[in-house]
């Protein structure tokens, strides 16, 4: 059952030591969620250097059903992003056995990539499904950064109320529909507090911790 391949986001890229010096650097963390039941951690790093704004994002989760594993998820992910745009990114995922191998480069007119060493083009104007991001709000055309299939979606606010380690949080929420379903709440300093997605009749939930 390969209920996590929607967790794929992000890509990867080497930097050089001058971009990264000097910049801030952001750990956060999240819970993982299937039908209600922790299944994982997330950590995610965000480093901001003169040169753009490096993120990793390394992913392992499993779940067990009275003591029988069900499956495991392992991902790490680089993204390189230069003025809001990502730029270069690579990524190594496996997804319950089965692997899979990113590699993609920003050009003028679109996205280079490979996917287990097959040749992917993508187009330029497409946005990574990553909801790290709050620009991914304003898309209109995602990809899949596991698969690298390309995904149109309609996107519609609204205003919420969570209450999330015993205060309470007022949130914009996002409804994802189209090729891509999902529901993520951001707070007022535009950062991801949660989202939610379904998988195969099952409901994954990603929660930050801080």
């Amino acid at each position: 059952m390969r209920w996590f391949r929607v967790l794929s986001w992000a890509v990867l890229i080497t930097v050089s030591a001058g971009a990264q010096a000097g910049g801030r650097v952001e750990n956060h963390f999240g819970s993982l969620f299937v039908d209600g039941r922790k299944a994982g951690q997330i950590h995610y790093t965000v480093e901001y250097g003169e040169g753009g704004d490096i993120e990793t994002l390394r992913t392992r989760a499993s779940l067990s059903i009275l003591g029988v594993k069900l499956f495991n998820f392992e991902q790490n992910l680089h993204e390189y992003w230069r003025r809001g745009e990502l730029e270069q990114m690579t990524s190594r995922t496996e997804d319950d056995g089965k692997l899979y191998s990113v590699a993609l480069f920003r050009e003028s007119a679109a996205y280079k990539a490979t996917l287990n060493g097959k040749p992917v083009e993508l187009p330029a104007k497409a946005f990574p499904a990553s909801v790290w991001h709050y620009a991914i709000v304003r898309q209109s055309l995602l990809f899949d950064l596991m698969a690298l299939k390309p995904l149109k979606v309609k996107v519609a606010r609204g205003e919420d109320t969570l209450e999330l380690r015993g205060r309470k949080l007022a949130t914009e929420r996002f409804e994802f529909s189209g090729d891509w379903k999902a529901t993520v709440w951001f707070d007022d300093k535009k950062q991801l507090v949660k989202f939610e997605y379904p998988v195969q009749g099952h409901t994954v939930r990603v929660q930050l911790d801080d």
